[in-house]
């Protein structure tokens, strides 16, 4: 699922005038996108993770397993997980190998969490979380100005498709 889920992020990225670069690997580990677009005279770029789940057991961040942890623990977790993802050394060092000096916005594309605070401690540590349900919705509204014929696009037509009957 992860795959189709990145297929349709990187559309709805696209659609928003962004050129995307993805699966970067840095060793064992990834980053999702990397996307930038220019907008007057500087470029916007941004650092996407992906992280859908419609049936969250655990938390994202730090120990994952299902036990309840104080918040104290939810916070550990969570910085933990947005330097892994995000503000580590090695992936500092691979945008700014891409474009030296650009300022990084940080997002993070999820569906649903076990503990929405999660979310909440995610934007205070500077990451902007975009739910999925948006992504669909723009998607399946046209909201954009990019087409293609990627398998994300029959997939839009797919849900467009069924939104249309639903509603007879």
């Amino acid at each position: 699922m992860a795959l189709l889920d990145e297929e349709l992020v990187e559309q709805w990225l696209n659609k928003q005038r962004f050129f995307t670069m993805r699966g970067i690997k840095l060793g064992l580990d990834e980053i999702d996108f990397l996307c930038v677009r220019y907008d007057s005279t500087a470029p916007v770029c941004w650092h996407v993770e992906t992280q859908v789940s419609f049936r969250p057991m655990g938390y994202i961040g730090g120990d994952t397993n299902a036990r309840r942890r104080s918040d104290e623990e939810v916070r550990a977790g969570v910085e933990q997980w947005v330097s892994k993802k995000f503000t580590s050394e090695r992936k500092r060092q691979k945008r700014n190998q891409l474009l030296p000096g650009a300022d990084w916005q940080f997002v993070l594309v999820c569906a649903e969490v076990r503990e929405e605070s999660e979310l909440a401690l995610m934007g205070e540590l500077g990451v902007r979380v975009v739910r999925y349900r948006e992504v669909l919705e723009d998607l399946i509204e046209g909201k954009g100005e990019h087409q293609s014929s990627s398998i994300a696009h029959n997939i839009v037509d797919i849900l467009r498709y069924v939104r249309a009957r639903a509603a007879e």
